[in-house]
């Protein structure tokens, strides 16, 4: 889990590392930059730090081999921070959970049919209960979608597709040159594509099919 804090990161890098805070982590600092996703210049300058504030405790072993352990004010702060985090993860969750729900009564009032979820997976469950609850139908996949038309011998009418932001930079799009996203996934051009921070901003979509 990514918490976007590099300390709270590297706190428990160390703390994996340590066999979960039971002995000295047996790692170099490198190796703890690559486990917590940060450079080696902050997590040097981290380290000290976690040092001075007594989170931290070292022993050197031979020449420039050190090993690294967390002290109880380590553990406590590693406590802390995570309760924070999903605190806030919490409060996140009811925000977009508020959201959703206006988006999906917004465009069931626009006659839309269905929604097709695109690099998302972590907010699906959200998606799928406003759209059972507004009854209309909800894919996460599009063979799946795609399926089911063929079976039903539908169109492509009704359907909204939603995606994350940075759905550009994901491995499904990875050497994807000059394509956009509804060109890689064969959705027809007249579908709308909506990104998730516009349905954070409540923009209202219009049916492109009246």
């Amino acid at each position: 889990m990514n918490y976007s804090n590099p300390e709270l990161q590297l706190l428990q890098s160390i703390y994996k590392a340590t066999e979960e805070g039971d002995s000295y982590a047996s790692v170099s600092q490198r190796q703890l930059a690559s486990s917590a996703g940060l450079s080696i210049g902050l997590t040097n300058i981290l380290l000290k730090r976690f040092i001075e504030r007594g989170w931290v405790k070292f022993l050197h072993i031979d020449g420039k081999k050190i090993k690294y352990a967390l002290t109880p004010s380590g553990m406590e702060e590693i406590a802390m921070r995570a309760v924070e985090y999903f605190a806030r993860a919490e409060r996140n969750t009811e925000l977009y959970r508020k959201k959703i729900d206006i988006f999906i009564e917004g465009i069931v009032r626009e006659r839309y049919k269905a929604l097709l979820l695109i690099g998302l997976s972590e907010l699906d469950f959200l998606f799928d209960y406003a759209c059972l609850r507004y009854k209309i139908g909800f894919y996460k996949n599009i063979k799946v979608f795609m399926r089911e038309k063929d079976e039903q011998d539908s169109n492509w009418d009704g359907l909204v597709v939603v995606c994350a932001d940075n759905f550009e930079d994901s491995e499904e799009m990875k050497g994807q040159v000059g394509i956009d996203i509804k060109q890689h996934m064969g959705i027809p051009k007249e579908i709308p594509l909506i990104r998730f921070s516009q349905i954070l901003m409540n923009i209202a979509v219009k049916n492109t099919n009246s």
